[in-house]
Formats: structure tokens, C-alpha cells, sequence
């Protein structure tokens, strides 16, 4: 967490930013001892702001940046299948570990997010059997990263990378409330693939929500909420646990899909598409595959749906499809 989550200041809401003007807000939620376990990575490339660099070139792919100043990173699966991942602009570093034999590369940006939002994406890839890159993406809020990696990147456990994800959430999480919660869960990598992980984790057991409250002289703090169980998401992308169903139609109120999913889809983050041609990977759903998808009338798999609490709504973090 930015810049370290031993000591920090976190941005908030303007509801509370108003009521502690006159004092600055700490508290521990990851002890120094287990943030100092950060999994060691390889930089490729790192720069804070923007900029304009050379196509960078991995043993994997090659990475370059398109007139619109987003990325396209292209490689080839093991078959010769080309396959491509389209990236934000805001596209600030990329790192790569190698650990228990299998390589694996993390992309982080910035969302544009400030106050409640989330202010940073994290894209990592890693590589099936067949050479396919396979991608977990989440958005989270006060990641950081350095010239050394990302920080939220740990191996509290001795068993590999693990990565820290925050949001804010809770039932008072409209503005001029007085109160609500940062939620910090945990996800670790399996093989190729990344789960959330709960309980005893380092010296923490998480999820961990940390309340902020809208008085003087108060400071936030660490709380059990188990009432807030319904505000969890869960971004773990393996397919195998994903629900299966077919998009009807994209307009103006949402993502429209078959029932199995229970509920109205409003966003997508990320957009897997396999063809006879290779795989293509969009960050958003904004671009040309979710339609694609829809026109085909794909059943696709959809991992990482998150329900709004006392709502129909939902989010998805991935949908993966397939025309083969």
C-alpha cells in the first residue's frame, strides 16, 4: 500500500477529509515486518510519468506503445498462434518474477481514480502449457510501486506471490455519511492462475477492514465486521470457477446475459478472446472484442462476479470466450 501500509495517509473521502483537517490519519494494517517480505522482481522497464519509449522486448513478447499512447504487447504461443494484450495509456512499469519455474509478468498503472475509487490497475500475465498468456487483473486502492517492483507484491508465507488488494466499501458508503471501511484481501498465486485466499496469512488474517469514521480525534483503526461479508469481491481468475453464460446484447444500461449469472451486469474489466487466429486480450470492455463476442453470440465464462449488496447489480472482473 502507498507508500508503505505501516504508516500512511490515505486518500479519502471529501466527507472525511473536511472533519480531520487539523491532524493526520495512521494506522497499521500490514506490520513493517511482512511488508518487508516483497517478492523479488526484475524491472523491464519503469517510469513514473509518461513517456514515449522504445517497443520493449521480453523473451515472452514485444511491448510498444500505439499512437493513442496505450500499449500493445504481442507475442506467439508455443503452436506459432499469435496472441495480444492492449493496455491503459497510464501504463507505468513492468516487472517480471520466476519462481517455482514459472515466468510471470506484472503490468500496474494508473486508473484516474481519486477520493473512494481505486487509483491503480494491476495486469499480470503468466503462461499456459501451450505458450497462452493468461491474465488476472484487478484495480486497487493506494498500491505503489518503484523502480524495484511492486510493493504490494509479498510471499507472506514461504509458498510464492502474493498480492494485496484494497477497496473501499460498507453500508455507509454514500457521501455525507459518517463512516465506512477500507477492505484489504489477499490473493496468492497457484500455478497459473490467482485465488483469494482468507485467514492467517504473515501476521495478519484477512480479509482486514480497517474503519475510518467522520468524528474528531478519531483515527481509523483495524475492526472484526463480519456483517460486511456481503461487500467482498473476489477477482480470482481461474475459469474452472467461473459461471457460464452467453451475452444477449451491450447498450447504454448494462451488459445483457443469459440468467445464469442471477444479476444485471454493468462492467467488465477484462475481455479474453481465443479464436483459430490466437488469443486477444482487451483491459476494459470498451474496445472491439466484448461486441464481437455479443454478435457471436459466445457462451463465455465469466470469473470474478461481484454482486452489489441490496441490489441486482454486478461486476465482472474477466470473461473469457472462445470461437474455436
Amino acid at each position: 500500500m502507498h507508500p508503505s501500509l505501516t504508516l500512511r495517509t490515505a486518500f479519502i473521502p471529501s466527507a472525511l477529509l473536511i472533519a480531520i483537517t487539523a491532524f493526520s490519519l495512521e494506522t497499521h494494517v500490514i506490520p513493517a515486518s511482512d511488508l518487508r517480505k516483497r517478492v523479488p522482481m526484475t524491472t523491464v522497464f519503469y517510469q513514473p510519468a509518461s513517456f514515449n519509449p522504445p517497443p520493449i522486448r521480453t523473451p515472452d513478447f514485444l511491448a510498444a506503445m500505439l499512437e493513442d499512447g496505450s500499449r500493445l504487447v504481442r507475442g506467439r504461443d508455443k503452436s506459432g498462434k499469435p496472441w495480444r494484450a492492449g493496455l491503459p495509456a497510464a501504463t507505468r512499469g513492468l516487472w517480471k518474477t520466476d519462481v517455482n519455474g514459472t515466468r510471470t509478468y506484472y503490468f500496474a498503472g494508473y486508473t484516474g481514480g481519486a477520493g473512494m475509487a481505486p487509483d491503480t490497475w494491476i495486469l499480470v500475465l503468466s503462461f499456459d502449457e501451450q505458450g497462452r498468456p493468461i491474465p488476472f487483473y484487478v484495480t486497487t486502492s493506494h498500491a505503489d510501486y518503484d523502480s524495484k517492483g511492486i510493493t504490494d507484491i509479498l510471499n507472506l508465507d514461504g509458498t510464492g506471490p502474493e498480492l494485496l488488494q484494497q477497496n473501499w466499501g460498507g453500508p455507509n458508503w454514500m457521501p455525507g455519511e459518517r463512516s465506512g471501511y477500507y477492505i484489504t484481501t489477499l490473493y496468492q498465486q497457484r500455478g497459473i492462475y490467482w485465488y483469494r485466499v482468507d485467514g492467517q496469512h504473515g501476521a495478519r488474517s484477512f480479509p482486514l477492514y480497517e474503519k475510518w469514521v467522520n468524528l474528531p480525534n478519531t483515527r481509523p483503526k483495524l475492526v472484526d465486521a463480519p456483517e460486511l461479508s456481503s461487500w467482498l469481491s473476489d477477482y480470482g481468475n481461474d475459469p474452472r470457477s467461473g459461471i457460464r453464460s452467453r451475452i444477449l446484447s451491450i447498450d447504454n444500461h448494462g451488459i445483457h446475459t443469459g440468467k445464469e449469472l442471477g444479476c444485471e451486469l454493468q462492467s467488465i474489466g477484462l475481455v479474453v478472446e481465443d479464436s483459430k487466429t490466437g488469443r486477444q486480450i482487451e483491459v476494459d470492455y470498451s474496445g472491439t472484442l466484448l461486441p464481437d463476442i455479443a454478435r457471436a453470440k459466445l457462451t463465455a465464462t465469466f470469473t470474478g462476479v461481484n454482486r452489489w449488496p441490496r441490489t441486482n447489480l454486478c461486476v465482472a472482473s474477466a470473461v473469457w470466450a472462445g470461437k474455436e
